[in-house]
């Protein structure tokens, strides 16, 4: 009997209290994230905005060297003597020289008996023929031959 009345007093307990304070401790932890979260600089844990700002400072900085290499003159390597030129000075130097060459002549030898487009290719042997398709040659009448013709049969 005695235990009848252990686990009656027990139950008599109230949990109310044990609910009622972890309500508290998790209301004190909601408050102190919002306050963490409004005296933080956001900007600071965006990663891909971070990563996004150095890629385009990166690639001002490439372009504003390439830029400089392609329109500036100065020294490729002066140990050589050679010099970086513009390269829109670049090409006119290139079609003046092009131009006081003359007409321009074929690598190889142009031999103006052999067709257009044709299989053999400028010294080497000619490519093989390609097979025809088949049955292309029962079609065809060799000129050699007499050219026989069917039997005609009269319609009915």
């Amino acid at each position: 009997m005695e235990r009848t009345k252990q686990h009656g007093a027990a139950r008599g307990k109230s949990i109310w209290p044990m609910f009622i304070g972890a309500f508290v401790l998790f209301a004190l932890f909601a408050v102190f994230v919002q306050w963490m979260l409004a005296t933080t600089d956001r900007a600071a844990f965006d990663e891909d905005g971070i990563r996004a700002k150095e890629r385009y400072e990166i690639l001002k900085k490439v372009n504003d060297e390439s830029a400089s290499l392609t329109t500036t003159y100065g020294w490729a390597d002066k140990a050589k003597g050679l010099v970086r030129i513009p390269l829109d000075r670049a090409t006119d130097l290139a079609v003046q020289k092009l131009s006081a060459q003359g007409e321009p002549k074929p690598a190889a030898a142009v031999d103006p008996t052999v067709p257009h487009a044709s299989a053999l290719k400028p010294g080497g042997l000619a490519a093989p023929e390609p097979t025809p398709p088949p049955f292309s040659a029962v079609a065809e009448v060799l000129p050699d031959s007499p050219a026989t013709s069917a039997p005609e049969v009269p319609a009915p």
